[in-house]
């Protein structure tokens, strides 16, 4: 995984400060500047600018359009997870509403989509188990380079004094602070991990870490470049000159009484006219659009501003339109399991540490896709298939029903208190 920091070994001193400084100068930048596509904030390398000449730098919010599109397809609509045991599913559904998991799940999966990686931080409290999104361009993991070798430590960083970078390591067994001084790692006193797994965990977008618009960031940036080279052209065009032909005595005079009284007095053979750039308006248009059309297929993303996309397609044709950000969401879905399950793990560790045996980390998970549908049909069609569906199917199917086995005890009680 090209996000992750390989160590050989448990990190001590001076291998955790080769490990910062290999972050710092190799991984931090690349997600910072995959950010800065996201905020609108990248460069736009025009070359050296004419004085006098209009120096537009427009940014095209491609990047924001294509995580905001695989996000909201992805996470739009939360995973649920369903377990065979009712005081789990209970427990769940209650860390749910107290740690608006559903909220952390979407950003967590806006930073894959941006930079391929994110990070969870879960710590306990007298009050219970906390957990937040941790920013990537802070975080990182530490593996060895064995083929399957399970995650060694993580790593936290925020700003210290005086130049130095502060952080955290942490271990399963061990949370050990430390100053980075751009020569070494200083290890402060260390604490005992009382969850006994690693509470700070990475999430991947894919199996390369890859982000969703990581690979089409050249095209945007040819892009940006033709619109503000398009918008210069056009401001030139404002800015045309004046050529007058056979009056070589006019004076500054002249010109300035032209103006005023918008009259020329031209000598016998004199002409005036307009000398500006001429554009190829319909050659622009042509490459916007191609620059344009090759972002969005090469990203995977749709256009839904596409005039046929949200037409009336039958389910055949919606489906060929949506095959590439399918395949997109497969991989996130595959990738995210595995940073969810371990999530859980954790979030059982805290709640042994409370006093409760109870396991989160073994419910069936489910992904939904955010897509309009028709909610009357779709339950006409579930509905007619309940001799051959069992109702937890057809609840789970249900876009506004959250927990199917919840609804299902609910179904239960009103029956129960209906024969009193």
């Amino acid at each position: 995984m090209k996000q992750d920091i390989i160590c050989a070994r448990a990190p001590d001193a001076e291998a955790l400060g080769a490990a910062v400084g290999e972050f710092l100068r190799t991984v931090r930048p690349e997600r910072q500047r995959l950010f800065d596509y996201y905020h609108g904030e990248q460069t736009v390398n025009k070359g050296e600018t004419v004085r006098g000449r209009p120096d537009n730098r427009l940014r095209a919010p491609f990047p924001r359009y294509i995580t905001e599109v695989h996000t909201g397809y992805f996470l739009g609509l939360s995973p649920t997870l369903a377990y065979g045991d009712a005081a789990a599913g209970g427990r769940y559904a209650e860390l749910s509403r107290a740690l608006d998991l559903p909220h952390l799940y979407f950003d967590l999966g806006r930073d894959l989509s941006i930079c391929g990686a994110g990070f969870a931080l879960v710590w306990a409290e007298r009050s219970g188990v906390r957990v937040c999104r941790c920013d990537p361009c802070d975080c990182f993991a530490i593996r060895s380079g064995d083929a399957g070798a399970p995650l060694l430590a993580a790593v936290r960083l925020f700003a210290g004094g005086k130049g130095e970078t502060r952080g955290v390591l942490y271990t399963a067994e061990r949370l050990i602070p430390f100053v980075w001084d751009r020569t070494g790692v200083t290890l402060g006193t260390a604490e005992e991990n009382l969850l006994h797994t690693i509470p700070l965990l990475p999430f991947y977008n894919n199996c390369q870490g890859v982000g969703d618009f990581e690979m089409v960031t050249g095209l945007v940036d040819a892009y940006n470049l033709l619109l503000s080279g398009a918008l210069d052209d056009m401001q030139s065009v404002d800015n045309a000159f004046l050529a007058l032909y056979g009056m070589q005595g006019t004076t500054q005079k002249d010109i300035e009484q032209a103006n005023r009284t918008r009259i020329l007095v031209l000598s016998e053979g004199g002409r005036a006219e307009f000398v500006v750039k001429n554009l190829n308006h319909e050659a622009l248009g042509q490459l916007e659009a191609n620059l344009r059309r090759s972002i969005l297929q090469l990203s995977m993303t749709p256009d839904l501003g596409d005039e046929h996309f949200a037409g009336n397609s039958s389910g055949v044709a919606l489906q060929y339109k949506l095959w590439g950000i399918e395949q997109v969401r497969s991989a996130k879905e595959r990738s995210f399991t595995v940073g969810l399950r371990s999530l859980l793990g954790v979030l059982s560790a805290g709640e042994r540490l409370m006093g409760r045996g109870v396991a989160l980390s073994g419910g069936e998970l489910t992904f939904y896709k955010n897509l309009p549908q028709g909610n009357t049909a779709l339950a006409s069609t579930l509905l007619s298939l309940a001799p051959v569906l069992s109702q937890q199917t057809i609840l789970e199917n249900l876009p506004w029903v959250s927990d199917a086995q919840e609804e299902l005890r609910r179904k239960a009680a009103e029956a129960a208190n209906a024969k009193q």
